[in-house]
């Protein structure tokens, strides 16, 4: 076992095994959508994320986070489209981090990666039955 980490999710009930068989339990959550658990393993090996990238690839849909390891920060995930986005993240926050340069400046590809995190976590968090957090552009008349 490498470096363990705390890591939460959440996802389709029906898809609760396959999370089981990584060593994640089932966590008790106030106001999630019909169907829809919290599961979390306090030890993960490398932030469970080998296993995770491999269930997105699967097309498994699911979102969350995990803590800091002793040699990686703490990130949020999201699996939408069989694909895996995870991008750096603040303790106690579901959003981005993004590092701003001395100058000042951000790194565009972490700015890129920030963009695509949140598109790929709104669209898991609608399929599991979450309100979209985008703002939708009004339809002309």
């Amino acid at each position: 076992m490498g470096d363990r980490a705390y890591v939460e999710i959440v996802c389709r009930e029906k898809d609760e095994p396959l999370f089981e068989a990584l060593g994640f339990m089932k966590e008790f959550r106030h106001a999630l959508p019909a169907n829809v658990v919290t599961m979390a393993d306090a030890e993960a090996s490398e932030g469970a994320t080998t296993e995770l990238q491999a269930l997105a690839e699967k097309g498994i849909v699911f979102r969350g986070w995990h803590d800091a390891g002793g040699g990686y920060d703490g990130a949020c995930f999201a699996s939408a489209g069989g694909k895996y986005h995870e991008v750096p993240r603040l303790n106690h926050s579901d959003l981005p981090c993004i590092e701003v340069h001395v100058d000042g400046t951000v790194d565009a590809d972490q700015l890129l990666a920030a963009s695509e995190f949140l598109k790929a976590s709104d669209r898991a968090g609608e399929t599991l039955g979450f309100p979209s957090g985008i703002e939708q552009e009004d339809e002309a008349p």
